[in-house]
């Protein structure tokens, strides 16, 4: 009995252990293509990893609780879930399925996949599965993860936010190249030379 006992502690332990040992999840971003209340949203995720998946069941996971409201029960992998890894499209095939419900979505990996650590990973939510909340303010997914068996791989710390808002984006402040200062400075530099030699004409 005192071995049982034992080894459910030393099982505990190891759990507890293996969670707080998840890695972090850097670089994590959520951008809405539409920031609008009540309006569909293209959802654009993304995050580097810090810990090698490369094992089933890994699953990608987001959960967005009040802020965006998904459609229900879609569980293909098709043009209207897509990925990428280090900027290269991902294949249906490296997913054992794709799964939106009304708060959230998971990408499941197929096993024997290898996502190395470091990697840069894109997940694109099209609109026609998202809503922006009626609601304007500040929101965060409520869970944010690469996740195994139920235990967290790699999350956030902080977790990601996105603004739902009506106020427009400030408009960009105009710039110029590095190409169009050159050419000013030679323009004001040529003028500056006529102007010297009219003056040393006159006198």
């Amino acid at each position: 009995m005192k071995k049982l006992i034992a080894a459910a502690a030393a099982a505990a332990l190891s759990m507890t252990a293996s969670a707080a040992a998840a890695g972090t999840l850097t670089n994590v971003s959520v951008t809405l293509s539409n920031p609008a209340p009540s309006q569909p949203t293209d959802v654009d995720i993304r995050f580097t990893t810090e810990t090698m998946v490369n094992m089933a069941p890994h699953m990608l996971y987001a959960r967005f609780d009040g802020g965006l409201v998904l459609a229900a029960a879609t569980n293909q992998c098709d043009s209207n879930i897509t990925a990428t890894l280090n900027g290269v499209t991902m294949p249906q095939s490296d997913f054992v399925f794709c799964q939106t419900w009304n708060s959230g979505v998971q990408l499941r990996l197929r096993n024997g996949l290898v996502i190395p650590a470091g990697s840069v990973i894109r997940i694109k939510i099209d609109k026609s599965l998202v809503t922006t909340s009626s609601n304007q303010g500040v929101y965060s997914p409520t869970m944010f993860e690469i996740n195994s068996g139920g235990a967290a791989v790699d999350m956030p710390s902080p977790m990601p936010s996105y603004t739902i808002t009506n106020t427009p984006p400030p408009a960009p402040v105009p710039t110029m190249t590095e190409w169009a200062m050159i050419l000013l400075t030679v323009a004001l530099g040529g003028f500056a030379a006529l102007t010297i030699q009219k003056r040393r004409r006159t006198v």
